[in-house]
C-alpha cells in the first residue's frame, strides 16, 4: 500500500516494469476472459495519449495484458445483442453506464491488426465490472481487420503494376 488511506499498490508487468495500481480503477472480470480464467482483475492503461487504443493488464498476472480499443471507432455499425442473464453480477442500473471493449491482435504489421468483434468485454464503469461475452450467431468473427481499405490498396495497386508490365 502506499499514501495516506489510498488503496494503491504496485504491480510487476512484463510490458510495462512495475506500475502503481490505484484499487479504485480496478475492473472486475466475472469469469475472467475466455482463455485466462486466472486473471479476474484488470486494470485499463492508456496507450499513449490521444490514441483509440488501450492495455487491459490483468492485476493477478502480471505478464497477461491486451490491447482493447472502443469497438465502434473501428466499426461505428457494432451492435450487440445481449441477453439478460449475461449482465447476471453486473449491478446493471442504467445502460449508459457500460463501456464496451474488444481485444485487438497484431499478426504482422500494423495494417494486419484484426479485433474480435464476436467476444467483447462489456464493463459496468460504474461499479468496475465486466464479463466478455460471446456473440452466437451475429455474423462476427474473432478476427475483422482493422484496416480492410488498405488491402484494397495493396491489391489496386499490384493489379497497376502487373498491367503496366513492371
Amino acid at each position: 500500500m502506499v499514501g495516506n488511506n489510498e488503496e494503491k499498490f504496485a504491480l510487476q508487468t512484463s510490458r510495462f516494469g512495475e506500475i502503481v495500481v490505484d484499487v479504485s480503477k480496478k475492473i472486475d472480470i466475472i469469469g475472467g476472459l475466455l482463455g485466462f480464467p486466472d486473471s479476474k482483475r484488470f486494470i485499463v492503461l492508456d496507450h499513449e495519449q490521444n490514441s483509440p487504443f488501450k492495455w487491459l493488464q490483468s492485476i493477478d498476472e502480471g505478464e497477461v495484458a491486451f490491447v482493447i480499443c472502443d469497438p465502434l471507432v473501428f466499426f461505428p455499425d457494432y451492435r450487440l445483442q445481449i441477453r439478460k442473464e449475461e449482465l447476471a453480477n453486473m449491478k446493471v442500473e442504467s445502460i449508459e453506464d457500460f463501456v464496451i471493449f474488444v481485444i485487438l491482435s497484431l499478426y504482422g504489421g500494423i495494417n494486419d491488426m484484426t479485433a474480435n468483434l464476436q467476444g467483447p468485454i462489456i464493463v459496468n464503469a460504474k461499479h468496475r465490472k465486466g464479463r466478455q461475452i460471446v456473440l452466437k450467431n451475429s455474423g462476427y468473427k474473432t478476427r475483422h481487420r482493422l484496416f480492410p481499405d488498405v488491402e484494397k490498396e495493396i491489391e489496386a495497386a499490384t493489379e497497376d503494376i502487373d498491367k503496366s508490365g513492371g
